[in-house]
Parts: C-alpha cells; structure tokens; sequence
C-alpha cells in the first residue's frame, strides 16, 4: 500500500524541529512524526493523517500537531480489459496513412 498526501509545512511548530549533530560532523533538522489511520474518510476522502509526535512531555494543550493528509495511492490500470479489445475498432489496412 501506498500513501499519498501532502503536508502543510508552516503547521509544523518550531519547537518540534530538532537540530541534531550527525556522525558526519553535519547538522541536520529532524521532525518527529506519527501516520495515524483515520476513523473515517474525510470528504476529500484521505484514510490517514500526519502528526508531530512531540514527546509527552513536550505537549501543550490546545496545540494541534496535524500537519497533513494521506490517501491510498489507487493505481490506474494501464492493461485493458479483454471486454476493451474485444470492441476496439479494428483497423484495415485501407485506413493507414501511408
């Protein structure tokens, strides 16, 4: 399964953005997130959603730490059914351009 989504970059609160010093002598931004299924559907039909994940104790009340929305990635079906081949126009030889 995949999911599709986007996430609202300027919901994310600043305290939740971690400066972390990696091995490589590199600082990097982190954030820590969770993807949580929805109850429900929403009406644009998005299944889950994405949330900070502050540590409890970094929580504040009144605090809303979703940042963006995810659906199932529905593949498009590339092969047609044997039903479309079967009345797909044929086509003669006479209607070739060249």
């Amino acid at each position: 399964m995949i999911l599709t989504g986007s996430v609202c970059l300027t919901n994310i609160p600043r305290e939740q953005i971690k400066k972390v010093m990696c091995k490589d002598g590199i600082e990097r931004l982190y954030l820590n997130i969770a993807i949580v299924e929805r109850k429900e559907k929403s009406e644009f039909g998005h299944t889950h959603f994405i949330s900070c994940a502050p540590k409890k104790d970094e929580r504040k009340e009144g605090v809303n730490y979703i940042i963006g929305d995810l659906k199932v990635l529905e593949p498009k079906n590339v092969v047609p059914t044997e039903e479309e081949v079967e009345s797909a126009p044929s086509a003669d030889a006479d209607d070739l351009p060249f």
